[in-house]
């Protein structure tokens, strides 16, 4: 017999750890949870879950699984070799004292605590019931080996069948307090597998915002007061761009945990770095998580090697603070086996949702839904945007997910303390062209927002053909160029940079981006995303002149920028109801309460009828997951609306092959993961974007083929194709259809 029993094997980097040894690295870890967020649990729960940390391994108390954790030398005959091996979750609740548990807790709390301890982890259930008989006798022999440590029952049973039952979690209070107990377990578990913290100890961001306002001379304005004072409340607040919409939010969050969430990459990153180098939050406890976090965590590491527990810490949302994208958190919606951990964290967090409106229907669905679960399990959230379509205000009230609304939008005021007016529009009914825009001076920061990168590309050949000089962004660089350009829009866009130039750009600079320019020229997409585009123009400035500094080309009759293709726009209806309420503001200075007004004529249903797709988008996502039962889908759902391929533009290969290759070649050969991110991290440099069509496309020789593959392992691989490409241009195919918006 076993001297100890093992619920992980020896590795050539660590000893073989035994179950008590286990358990007690997450019993550690319960302790400093509970210190850290000791309003996450009820005292009642918090005790179910410390239960549940010491019997979910129990299982492991098995001949099949001792013998897989050892050496041969020290295996143990195994005396019914006909029986499959059963996971050990299943087989932990054998040891439970589930009479002596039911007369402690009652019978709901121990079928909960049950429950957890046998679906902690997500394995295909068996029927050990038909050789019960003989796996109690095998584990009738580990009882004295967990007697000494474990309050378990004398007599392993497999009587628990009726504890097991899912459909028990069909009701929602019983759901809710089985993600509590069965996610945080996972968390704990996860945690001390992998040898990292659980929870990071709180930053004090209330002292380091007093610091902040203290340092700028700065005193809370009308909104930051009144999030500051309403910190314990979930709140939808409209208000105007540039007031300061972030440090409201900060100052909301207070001494909580919370989860920042944004539209595009480009601002998450632009908010982290302002967390870290102006609010002054560390490294080691502001998280940075979407899609390209190693790259921009080795950006920022000052030539020291790349923190892999601070990495690990920020995809298990373990930061006090973690500046994310949407689609990182929200997909529990789908209830699907595993997704109680990432609402069990959210029930003790404050999630902050930015610009809500630039999201598609399909996703801003799965958010109105994810806040009715995160309100009903105890999560906080804050809604903040320049304009809001009155949809979801609607969605959210039918859901009865509580919040505050202030009757009126906060406004940013001048000097004079009048509200400020930045914005001069003039619609123009025409499609937006190089000789259109040339009517106007150029000896200014000039800021051009086309709807498809096609015609960002076509703008810019004209613009070049005429040598004037003009600069070019959009989704289609390589990730090298990109930044390159990221970097120099935000110099130019700096309040404080005096040079004058003209930038080309699609929705990347739409939202949440601070740069400030002098002129827009933007083709109209609809009402919402256009008001997005003028928060890039007199950001805190207040509009003098009697001229116009945005200039709306709507095309007529079909879009600007769209040849005969409505598809091509985000929702004709939208975009078709937008130009006819914009036009009755045609010529004359908006002032952001005017912006909010269009925003509740567009965007109604009565406005927008029952045909509009978006509307019919939005209500069947949510109809269908709302009525979803826990556990009915087998997936993760899909959250993003274009599917992306990573590839190497053929002449980027060419002309970088050496270095391709080499990269290549190192990544062949076992490496320190450090090492192996970095590689993949400058390899990943020569990659750009495309839709998975276009991908398609290419390897069917539709305007390109895949010449050969840069192979990395299994997972990861980067097609060399034969789109055209160039450093001026980005990538080149001709055809544009659903590229709209990138």
């Amino acid at each position: 017999m076993f001297e100890k029993l093992l619920a992980k094997s020896a590795t050539k980097t660590s000893a073989a750890q035994t179950i008590i040894e286990h358990t007690n690295h997450l019993i550690n870890r319960w302790e400093t949870f509970r210190e850290i967020y000791p309003n996450a649990l009820s005292k009642k729960d918090w005790d179910i879950l410390l239960q549940a940390v010491k019997y979910h391994d129990l299982g492991k108390a098995n001949t099949k699984f001792q013998n897989k954790v050892r050496t041969m030398e020290e295996h143990i005959v195994d005396l019914f070799p006909e029986i499959d091996e059963i996971p050990h979750n299943y087989l932990s609740c054998a040891f439970m004292p589930i009479k002596n548990l039911i007369t402690q807790y009652g019978k709901e709390d121990a079928k909960i605590l049950i429950l957890a301890v046998y679906y902690h982890h997500e394995r295909a259930e068996q029927n050990m019931y038909e050789s019960g008989d003989e796996i109690e006798k095998d584990l009738q022999k580990y009882v004295p080996l967990l007697n000494g440590d474990f309050n378990i029952r004398e007599e392993p049973k497999f009587d628990y069948r009726k504890f097991t039952d899912r459909k028990f979690l069909r009701n929602r209070e019983h759901l809710y307090r089985f993600v509590r107990i069965k996610g945080l377990l996972n968390k704990l578990d996860y945690a001390a597998s992998g040898n990292y913290e659980v929870e990071i100890p709180l930053d004090d961001l209330p002292q380091k915002m007093e610091t902040y306002f203290s340092d700028k001379n700065r005193t809370r304005n009308k909104l930051q007061d009144y999030l500051y004072a309403r910190q314990q409340d979930n709140h939808v607040v409209i208000a105007s761009t540039g007031i300061g919409k972030t440090e409201a939010a900060l100052w909301w969050l207070g001494d909580d945990k919370g989860i920042f969430t944004l539209p595009l990459k480009v601002s998450i990153n632009a908010i982290y770095d302002r967390l870290i180098n102006e609010i002054g939050c560390n490294k080691q406890n502001t998280g940075l998580l979407h899609s390209d976090m190693h790259a921009e965590y080795v950006k920022r590491v000052d030539e020291q090697d790349l923190d892999l527990i601070t990495i690990t810490h920020a995809k298990n949302l373990s930061m006090p603070l973690t500046v994310t994208t949407i689609d990182q958190i929200i997909d529990f919606v789908g209830l699907y086996p595993g997704f109680e951990m990432k609402l069990a964290t959210l029930a003790y967090s404050k999630i902050i949702i930015d610009e809500i409106q630039m999201y598609s229907a399909r996703l801003a669905a799965f958010i109105v839904l994810g806040l009715k679960y995160i309100t009903d399990i105890g999560g906080k959230f804050l809604i903040m945007t320049a304009t809001l379509p009155p949809l979801f205000i609607e969605a959210l009230k039918r859901l009865e997910v509580p919040f505050e609304k202030r009757e009126d939008p906060f406004l940013k005021f001048n000097g004079n303390n009048q509200p400020i007016q930045r914005h001069f529009m003039q619609i123009v009914e025409k499609d937006l062209t190089l000789e259109e825009i040339l009517k106007h001076p150029m000896e200014q920061k000039v800021l051009i927002i086309v709807n498809t990168v096609t015609k960002a590309q076509q703008l810019y050949k004209e613009f070049e053909e005429t040598g004037i000089k003009a600069s070019l962004l959009h989704s289609r660089f390589i990730s090298k160029h990109r930044q390159e350009k990221e970097d120099a829009i935000l110099a130019l866009g700096n309040k404080d940079c005096l040079k004058t130039g003209i930038w080309i750009t699609t929705q990347l600079v739409e939202a949440s981006v601070d740069i400030d320019f002098d002129i827009l020229f933007t083709e109209l997409s609809e009402a919402s995303g256009l008001f997005q585009r003028m928060g890039r123009i007199y950001r805190t400035r207040d509009y003098v002149k009697n001229i116009p500094n945005i200039y709306v080309f709507t095309g007529d009759p079909l879009p600007s920028g769209i040849a005969n293709n409505k598809k091509s726009v985000v929702d004709f209806t939208i975009f078709s109801k937008s130009k006819e309420v914009l036009l009755q503001y045609n010529n004359q200075l908006m002032d952001e309460k005017i912006k909010m007004e269009i925003v509740e004529q567009v965007y109604s249903r009565e406005a927008l009828g029952a045909e509009c797709e978006y509307i019919q988008t939005f209500d069947e996502t949510l109809a269908w997951y709302e009525d979803l039962l826990p556990y009915q889908e087998e997936n993760k759902p899909t959250l993003r609306d274009i599917q992306n391929q990573l590839v190497i533009p053929y002449g980027v290969y060419r002309e970088n092959e050496f270095e391709i290759e080499n990269i290549k070649n190192e990544l062949s050969k076992r490496l320190a993961w450090q090492t192996k991110i970095n590689l993949l991290i400058e390899l990943q440099k020569f990659t750009v974007p495309i839709a998975t069509w276009a991908y398609d496309n290419a390897r069917k020789r539709k305007n390109g083929e895949v010449t050969s593959t840069i192979r990395v392992d299994r997972y990861t691989e980067y097609p060399v194709v034969t789109y055209q490409y160039t450093e001026e241009f980005g990538l080149i195919f001709a055809n544009d259809v659903d590229a709209f918006f990138q």
